[in-house]
């Protein structure tokens, strides 16, 4: 039984593609949904697009990204994915026109796909939606790399790390498994994943740099685990650094991104002078490239 997913995918990438294609959360890592309980979960099919709000900083590095960092426009590929309802899709899209961010396709999670399936649980279910949809989507443009773009609440981290690995081949059929049995995803939706797994073609492409924007402000460290792979950045304004020094945007970007961030009001990650000195000192931007910002 396939995965509940609610598919829109607006743009075929031709044969021998190879610049970064990007994959972004939509739910805390741009927009600051509420579901962190069930009653905000239960809103979440009532909201306008005018409710919504994007994060400070990220309609800025989104179309930094869609633009590329050279003089001409790149029309980078942006992918999102969510684990709102389909329903709300028009709503999604309604606020990325607001906010000038432009997409080229959008997975939702197919909630009453679910519950005609008897099962509610699933609406809370982090990684092995990702996975499906992660999984999904390389199989309509298998041989770019990806950057991926996650937040600390839904545990991107490791959904993520293990799509990673499958594309490497590092991780196997049994290894997967008792991860996701770790993860308490159901039998069913795991063997869901495996499927998709085995429909992927000898040359799958690979992931470049997992981004975890810290929406709970963990610890940096807490993410030492899963390796230089995967990369936790405090807010928008730290992001634009990062993707600044591995060459996927342009100044003015970054420093747009960082103005916002430094007039958003009582914002925590709005203090843009120790977001420079901890990006420094956790290595997402060189001392270089950093003084030539002038983001502060």
């Amino acid at each position: 039984m396939a995965y509940p997913l609610s598919i829109q995918n607006e743009r075929e990438l031709p044969d021998g593609y190879d610049a970064c294609v990007f994959v972004w959360d939509i739910d805390k890592t741009y927009l600051a949904t509420r579901f962190s309980s069930m009653r905000g979960l239960s809103r979440i099919p009532f909201e306008f697009a005018i409710d919504k709000r994007a994060i400070p900083g990220m309609p800025e590095i989104l179309r930094g990204l869609r633009r590329g960092p050279g003089p001409r426009f790149a029309c980078a590929p942006l992918y999102f994915v969510s684990a709102s309802p389909p329903q709300l899709r028009s709503v999604v899209q309604r606020k990325m026109q607001l906010d000038g961010v432009e997409w080229d396709g959008i997975i939702f999670k197919d909630w009453l796909g679910t519950l005609m399936q008897l099962r509610p649980g699933r609406l809370r279910d982090q990684i092995g939606f990702k996975l499906a949809a992660l999984l999904t989507g390389r199989l309509q443009r298998a041989q770019p790399s990806e950057c991926l773009f996650g937040d600390d609440v839904e545990s991107d981290a490791e959904a993520f790390w293990l799509y990673a690995r499958i594309l490497d081949g590092e991780l196997g059929a049994g290894e997967l498994e008792q991860r996701l049995i770790s993860a308490s995803v159901p039998a069913d939706d795991r063997q869901a994943i495996q499927d998709l797994i085995s429909r992927l073609p000898a040359k799958r492409g690979s992931v470049e740099q997992i981004y975890v924007h810290l929406e709970r402000n963990s610890p940096p460290e807490a993410f030492a685990r899963f390796g230089e792979r995967v990369c936790p950045v405090k807010g928008a304004c730290q992001l634009g650094l990062a993707l600044f020094q591995a060459g996927h945007l342009d100044a003015q970007a970054v420093r747009d991104a960082c103005q916002t961030v430094a007039a958003s009001r009582r914002y925590r990650f709005g203090d843009v002078d120790a977001l420079a000195e901890d990006a420094l000192a956790r290595g997402l931007i060189e001392p270089g490239r950093l003084a030539g910002l002038e983001i502060s």
